[in-house]
């Protein structure tokens, strides 16, 4: 079992603006790789229209789904609150598409180690049976 991952927004998400800056975020995914909470941090936004945000359930509204399941879901800005909201949801879409990039480019890095790895043994093997062919061949003569 994996322990939960916690991605925090910024550096990622800095030039993204809510309705005074930047609305930096803590999205922690679970053991099961699920977003299990949204937590905003501290921020310039109004409080009170941050709250009715919070209130119209945004932070919620990614809870239970995996990065790409998240990244594929529409998610509309809360009445009263709508560019705080915005803010909130490209920070969560933005911060959602690095680590989603930043886990393919792990899985090819190992892939491609894995296959470096089977072509240096091989030629190994090969360059092995062959001196070992030749040495044989010496040895006859």
């Amino acid at each position: 079992m994996s322990q939960p991952i916690v991605l925090q927004s910024s550096p990622y998400t800095d030039k993204i603006i809510g309705f005074a800056g930047p609305t930096p975020l803590e999205i922690t995914l679970n053991d099961s790789g699920k977003i299990s909470d949204i937590k905003l941090l501290k921020n310039k936004d109004t409080p009170d229209y941050v709250q009715i945000a919070i209130d119209g359930g945004l932070l919620n509204a990614w809870n239970g789904f995996t990065p790409q399941e998240a990244l594929a879901k529409q998610v509309d800005a809360v009445s009263g609150a709508t560019f705080s909201s915005r803010g909130i949801i490209q920070t969560v879409q933005k911060r959602l598409e690095v680590y989603e990039a930043q886990r393919s480019s792990a899985t090819t890095s190992q892939v491609l180690i894995g296959i470096s790895l089977f072509v240096l043994i091989a030629v190994g093997y090969f360059f092995m049976r062959n001196r070992r062919k030749h040495r044989m061949q010496q040895a006859k003569v």
